[in-house]
Protein backbone atom coordinates (compact mmCIF):
# COMPACT_ATOMS: atom_id res chain seq x y z
CA UNK A 1 0.00 0.00 0.00
CA UNK A 2 1.18 3.22 -1.20
CA UNK A 3 1.75 6.14 1.42
CA UNK A 4 -0.99 8.45 -0.30
CA UNK A 5 -3.36 5.17 -0.39
CA UNK A 6 -2.26 4.91 3.08
CA UNK A 7 -2.87 8.29 4.15
CA UNK A 8 -6.49 8.38 2.32
CA UNK A 9 -7.45 4.88 4.11
CA UNK A 10 -6.53 6.48 7.67
CA UNK A 11 -8.67 9.90 6.67
CA UNK A 12 -11.41 7.22 6.05
CA UNK A 13 -11.42 5.31 9.22
CA UNK A 14 -11.14 8.31 11.11
CA UNK A 15 -14.05 9.75 9.22
CA UNK A 16 -15.79 6.60 9.67
CA UNK A 17 -15.31 6.28 13.35
CA UNK A 18 -16.33 9.73 14.20
CA UNK A 19 -19.69 9.50 12.10
CA UNK A 20 -20.15 5.70 14.01
CA UNK A 21 -19.39 7.91 17.55
CA UNK A 22 -22.07 10.28 16.59
CA UNK A 23 -24.51 8.01 15.43
CA UNK A 24 -24.40 5.65 18.75
CA UNK A 25 -24.08 8.48 20.71
CA UNK A 26 -27.89 9.80 19.34
CA UNK A 27 -29.01 6.60 20.06
CA UNK A 28 -27.60 6.93 23.86
CA UNK A 29 -29.09 10.98 23.87
CA UNK A 30 -32.38 11.12 22.32
CA UNK A 31 -34.44 9.11 24.84
CA UNK A 32 -33.92 11.85 27.62
CA UNK A 33 -35.07 14.41 25.50
CA UNK A 34 -38.86 16.02 25.80
CA UNK A 35 -38.89 17.73 22.82
CA UNK A 36 -40.50 15.69 20.15
CA UNK A 37 -38.79 17.88 17.49
CA UNK A 38 -35.58 17.64 19.09
CA UNK A 39 -35.84 13.76 19.54
CA UNK A 40 -36.65 13.81 15.62
CA UNK A 41 -34.08 16.03 14.62
CA UNK A 42 -31.48 14.12 17.02
CA UNK A 43 -33.01 10.37 15.58
CA UNK A 44 -32.82 12.02 11.93
CA UNK A 45 -29.13 13.38 12.46
CA UNK A 46 -27.76 9.92 14.06
CA UNK A 47 -29.60 8.01 11.08
CA UNK A 48 -27.42 10.48 8.66
CA UNK A 49 -24.36 10.02 10.40
CA UNK A 50 -24.49 5.96 10.22
CA UNK A 51 -25.70 6.33 6.41
CA UNK A 52 -22.22 7.97 5.63
CA UNK A 53 -20.46 5.56 8.18
CA UNK A 54 -22.23 2.66 6.26
CA UNK A 55 -21.15 3.80 2.80
CA UNK A 56 -17.59 4.23 4.19
CA UNK A 57 -17.63 0.71 5.13
CA UNK A 58 -18.80 -0.56 1.71
CA UNK A 59 -22.16 -1.39 2.63
CA UNK A 60 -24.66 0.31 0.50
CA UNK A 61 -27.74 -1.52 1.45
CA UNK A 62 -27.02 -0.47 5.26
CA UNK A 63 -26.47 3.07 4.33
CA UNK A 64 -30.13 3.13 2.01
CA UNK A 65 -31.87 1.44 5.46
CA UNK A 66 -30.64 4.74 7.00
CA UNK A 67 -31.85 6.78 4.53
CA UNK A 68 -35.00 5.26 4.49
CA UNK A 69 -35.42 5.49 8.14
CA UNK A 70 -35.50 9.36 7.72
CA UNK A 71 -38.01 9.15 5.49
CA UNK A 72 -40.31 6.81 8.07
CA UNK A 73 -39.01 9.11 10.77
CA UNK A 74 -39.93 12.32 8.88
CA UNK A 75 -43.24 11.23 7.40
CA UNK A 76 -44.43 9.69 11.19
CA UNK A 77 -43.78 13.07 12.76
CA UNK A 78 -45.42 14.92 9.37
CA UNK A 79 -48.59 12.77 8.32
CA UNK A 80 -51.29 12.61 10.84
CA UNK A 81 -53.57 10.21 8.62
CA UNK A 82 -52.40 6.57 9.66
CA UNK A 83 -53.51 5.50 6.18
CA UNK A 84 -50.97 7.84 4.65
CA UNK A 85 -48.18 6.38 7.02
CA UNK A 86 -48.68 3.34 6.70
CA UNK A 87 -48.74 3.65 2.77
CA UNK A 88 -45.69 5.63 2.76
CA UNK A 89 -44.19 3.16 5.38
CA UNK A 90 -44.74 0.27 2.17
CA UNK A 91 -43.30 2.37 -0.87
CA UNK A 92 -40.18 3.20 1.00
CA UNK A 93 -39.65 -0.60 1.38
CA UNK A 94 -40.54 -1.45 -2.12
CA UNK A 95 -37.97 1.25 -2.92
CA UNK A 96 -34.99 -0.06 -0.55
CA UNK A 97 -35.91 -3.78 -2.20
CA UNK A 98 -35.52 -2.13 -5.78
CA UNK A 99 -32.25 -0.42 -4.30
CA UNK A 100 -31.08 -3.17 -2.72
CA UNK A 101 -31.21 -5.62 -6.03
CA UNK A 102 -29.13 -3.80 -7.78
CA UNK A 103 -25.40 -3.70 -6.43
CA UNK A 104 -26.81 -7.12 -4.44
CA UNK A 105 -23.97 -8.11 -1.95
CA UNK A 106 -25.67 -11.55 -0.88
CA UNK A 107 -26.31 -12.50 3.08
CA UNK A 108 -25.39 -8.45 4.28
CA UNK A 109 -28.05 -7.45 1.86
CA UNK A 110 -30.43 -9.89 2.68
CA UNK A 111 -29.63 -9.21 6.46
CA UNK A 112 -30.30 -5.83 6.39
CA UNK A 113 -34.06 -5.99 4.26
CA UNK A 114 -34.74 -8.85 6.94
CA UNK A 115 -33.77 -6.05 9.73
CA UNK A 116 -35.33 -3.45 7.97
CA UNK A 117 -38.75 -5.07 7.84
CA UNK A 118 -38.83 -5.48 11.35
CA UNK A 119 -38.07 -2.41 11.98
CA UNK A 120 -40.76 -0.83 9.52
CA UNK A 121 -43.07 -2.68 11.42
CA UNK A 122 -42.06 -2.00 14.83
CA UNK A 123 -42.98 1.60 13.91
CA UNK A 124 -46.06 1.45 12.36
CA UNK A 125 -46.96 -0.89 15.96
CA UNK A 126 -49.82 1.17 18.37
CA UNK A 127 -48.85 -1.08 20.83
CA UNK A 128 -45.66 -0.52 22.77
CA UNK A 129 -45.20 -4.20 23.81
CA UNK A 130 -45.54 -5.30 20.01
CA UNK A 131 -43.09 -1.84 18.86
CA UNK A 132 -40.63 -3.42 21.57
CA UNK A 133 -40.86 -7.04 20.66
CA UNK A 134 -40.66 -6.27 16.23
CA UNK A 135 -37.30 -4.55 17.69
CA UNK A 136 -35.99 -7.42 19.22
CA UNK A 137 -37.19 -9.39 16.61
CA UNK A 138 -34.99 -7.61 14.13
CA UNK A 139 -32.35 -7.04 16.36
CA UNK A 140 -30.72 -10.55 15.75
CA UNK A 141 -30.48 -9.85 11.64
CA UNK A 142 -28.85 -6.34 12.94
CA UNK A 143 -26.42 -7.75 14.82
CA UNK A 144 -25.64 -10.17 12.29
CA UNK A 145 -24.87 -7.76 9.20
CA UNK A 146 -23.17 -5.78 11.66
CA UNK A 147 -20.66 -8.50 12.29
CA UNK A 148 -20.38 -9.10 8.81
CA UNK A 149 -19.33 -5.93 7.79
CA UNK A 150 -17.17 -4.99 10.94
CA UNK A 151 -19.42 -2.03 12.04
CA UNK A 152 -18.54 -2.08 15.50
CA UNK A 153 -20.28 1.22 16.32
CA UNK A 154 -23.35 -0.84 14.54
CA UNK A 155 -22.75 -3.25 17.33
CA UNK A 156 -22.92 -0.25 20.07
CA UNK A 157 -26.48 0.33 18.67
CA UNK A 158 -27.78 -3.19 18.59
CA UNK A 159 -26.18 -3.65 21.93
CA UNK A 160 -28.64 -0.64 23.15
CA UNK A 161 -31.25 -1.92 21.57
CA UNK A 162 -31.50 -4.88 22.64
CA UNK A 163 -30.95 -4.40 26.15
CA UNK A 164 -33.16 -1.30 26.49
CA UNK A 165 -36.31 -3.23 24.37
CA UNK A 166 -35.77 -6.38 26.50
CA UNK A 167 -35.80 -4.12 29.42
CA UNK A 168 -38.72 -1.92 28.90
CA UNK A 169 -40.61 -5.58 27.55
CA UNK A 170 -39.75 -7.09 31.42
CA UNK A 171 -41.07 -3.37 32.96
CA UNK A 172 -44.14 -3.44 30.84
CA UNK A 173 -45.16 -7.22 31.23
CA UNK A 174 -44.90 -6.62 34.81
CA UNK A 175 -46.89 -3.22 34.97
CA UNK A 176 -49.79 -5.47 32.89
CA UNK A 177 -50.06 -8.55 34.80
CA UNK A 178 -50.60 -6.32 38.88
CA UNK A 179 -52.38 -3.47 36.48
CA UNK A 180 -55.69 -4.99 35.66
CA UNK A 181 -56.04 -6.66 39.23
CA UNK A 182 -55.94 -3.60 41.09
CA UNK A 183 -57.89 -0.81 39.24
CA UNK A 184 -59.95 -3.47 36.95
CA UNK A 185 -58.50 -2.18 33.41
CA UNK A 186 -57.82 -4.72 30.77
CA UNK A 187 -54.41 -5.51 29.75
CA UNK A 188 -55.10 -3.84 26.26
CA UNK A 189 -55.98 -0.58 27.75
CA UNK A 190 -53.12 -0.84 29.97
CA UNK A 191 -50.59 -1.24 26.29
CA UNK A 192 -52.18 1.27 24.76
CA UNK A 193 -52.40 3.79 27.16
CA UNK A 194 -48.52 3.73 27.75
CA UNK A 195 -47.69 3.71 24.03
CA UNK A 196 -49.38 7.37 23.50
CA UNK A 197 -45.85 8.75 24.44
CA UNK A 198 -43.19 6.25 22.47
CA UNK A 199 -41.27 7.12 20.10
CA UNK A 200 -39.15 4.04 18.65
CA UNK A 201 -35.03 4.40 18.03
CA UNK A 202 -34.05 4.32 14.67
Amino acid sequence: MSLVSYGVYEETSLLAAGLGAFGLGSVLIWPFLRSYRKVIAVQSLGAAAFAIYFALLGAPTASAVCVVSIAQLLAAAWFRDRGLVVGFYAATLVLLALIAAAPWHGAPSALVLAGSLAGSMARLQQSTVRMKAMFLIGAPFSLAHNLLVGASYGLGVDAVSIVGNALSLLVLSRQIDWKPRLSGVGSSDVIVGRSAGTLPAF
